[in-house]
């Protein structure tokens, strides 16, 4: 029994409202109303309307669960402190279980009308929403499925978001799904940005570039489609293995590197750079994440946004100032990674935001050289080049910057020291799904070479072919017909890829 609480006092007990401010808890409080139920009286009808959640102040309810064969599966029991209703709030769908008081039942009740608006005025109360909802997800007999993909299990969770693994079950393929907070979801802005994050991603096709497939908007939320990774982060690598020997920070700086420079080249300025949004497989691959706050430089050129985004850590001078930022502030922050893997320690030692902004603005970065002696030359000028204060004297060049992380010279240089191999794949078009992944596959073990990079063009036809950027490739048939001496009509489809340092 709990007479004694007021309603803050017990909605600070409940998991979900537990989270939440001293502040939010009494503006959720205030919305509630406190009702009574008698012995077997019904508090939802299955198919009436999700206009009600409750959370249980006194007694247990009962919820039939049934087959469907209209068999009774199981009597679910929700007890004191535990909230039913809550999912056909959030999406406004029908009720599918009765929920019947088990003797005498108080709840706090909290309506459609009241608590929506007040989430939409206060964002952060919306948080227990999410906590409820993750909850569901998690638990054995909870939320199995969104949308089309069948959930396996929790793989993560950052400030805005939870991961989850999910299986899709037609394709028998494992993805990770990442689901938007609901604080974040009653601010417009950002909500639109997450959504953006995956119509970003989905069109950069990179093989050291975390790949979309696909968004679902379920439970009053966004829920993302991407590749499921193998592997750890940077940052959890970095806890066991730093510092990292030069060779293997130089591999995992070039791979990053590649995949911001396809993204500078397609107008995208990733703006959140760090060790915990690189993947690194065991292999060595690299594969750059999380373009949350990413947007296309194209919109903001000229303008100065007043507002600082990014990881205080590894953000760029500009960028700590408020002002516009491109593709250099995503130089910067990779050279506050390259700082941090060969020296084991952060570039710039803070305890608060402030401290950060400050020191990224205004002091100036450690000299490399007394901190690590022995560096090969090209590893040390990228990190002295990427981490100059004023943009227009940073490295900015990616040639440049390949040809450092790459050891000494040039890339040109470095390119003639290099060998291709082509190899081509002939195929009928029903095998183009195993060629894909086939082709998927390779990009990533040579991007995790050193130097390795893969240009990939589709033939789609004796008579036409394009590459990745839909350029046509001219003279495709006859050299289709001189390396194979003769045209096969079964064959519709010809891959060919090669291995070389320098774009695709």
């Amino acid at each position: 029994m709990n007479d004694g609480m007021t309603t803050v006092d017990f909605l600070a007990t409940v998991p979900g409202f537990d989270a939440l401010s001293g502040e939010d808890l009494k503006r959720a409080a205030g919305s509630s109303a406190i009702l009574s139920f008698n012995d077997g009286e019904y508090l939802m009808r299955k198919a009436s309307e999700g206009d009600i959640m409750h959370v249980v102040r006194e007694g247990s309810v009962r919820v039939p669960v049934f087959d469907q064969t209209g068999h009774l599966r199981v009597m679910a029991v929700v007890e004191e402190g535990e909230i039913v209703g809550e999912m056909a709030l959030l999406t406004g769908d029908r009720r599918n279980a009765d929920v019947i008081a088990d003797g005498q039942v108080k709840t706090i009740a909290f309506a459609r009308e009241t608590i929506l608006p007040l989430l939409g005025e206060h964002p952060p109360l919306a948080r227990f929403l999410t906590e409820i909802l993750g909850r569901r997800l998690e638990e054995s007999g909870g939320i199995e499925q969104v949308g089309k993909y069948r959930l396996l299990g929790k793989i993560g969770e950052g400030a805005t978001a939870k991961v989850y693994e999910a299986i899709h079950p037609g394709l028998n393929r494992t993805v990770a799904i990442k689901m938007l907070g609901h604080e974040l979801v009653y601010d417009k802005n950002f909500r639109e940005r997450f959504l953006d994050e995956a119509r970003t991603i989905a069109g950069l096709g990179h093989p050291n570039i975390v790949q979309v497939f696909d968004t679902e908007q379920a439970y009053a939320t966004c829920f993302v489609v991407m590749e499921r990774l193998e592997g750890s982060n940077l940052l959890d690598y970095l806890k066991l293995h730093a510092p990292v020997p030069p060779e293997k920070a130089c591999s995992i700086l070039r791979q990053v590197g590649e995949a911001l420079a396809y993204a500078h080249r397609h107008g995208i300025v990733h703006r959140d750079v760090k060790p915990a949004n690189i993947a690194v497989d065991e292999d060595g691959g690299v594969k750059l994440m999380d373009f949350g706050i990413a947007a296309r430089s194209a919109n903001s050129v000229g303008r100065m946004s007043g507002i600082v985004e990014g990881t205080p850590r590894y953000i760029a001078p500009e960028a700590a100032l408020g002002h516009m930022v491109d593709g250099r502030a995503d130089i910067y922050a990779l050279g506050v990674v390259a700082f941090e893997m060969v020296t084991g320690r952060p570039l710039f030692k803070a305890t608060s935001v402030a401290e950060y902004v400050q020191a990224h603005a205004t002091r100036p970065p450690p000299d490399i050289t007394k901190i690590h002696r022995g560096l090969p030359e090209g590893l040390t000028k990228f990190i002295q080049g990427s981490l100059r204060k004023k943009p227009a004297e940073r490295l900015g060049d990616w040639n440049e910057i390949r040809g450092l992380l790459g050891g000494t010279g040039s890339a040109a240089s470095a390119l003639a020291m290099l060998e291709e191999r082509v190899i081509r794949v002939r195929y009928r078009p029903e095998a183009s799904g195993r060629v894909d992944k086939m082709v998927a596959t390779l990009k990533r073990s040579v991007s995790a070479l050193p130097d390795g990079d893969v240009a990939d063009a589709l033939l789609s036809s004796p008579q036409a072919a394009s590459t990745d950027s839909g350029a046509p490739i001219k003279g495709a048939t006859g050299w289709f017909a001189k390396m194979t001496g003769k045209t096969d009509p079964n064959v519709s489809t010809t891959r060919s890829f090669e291995t070389f340092d320098g774009d695709t």
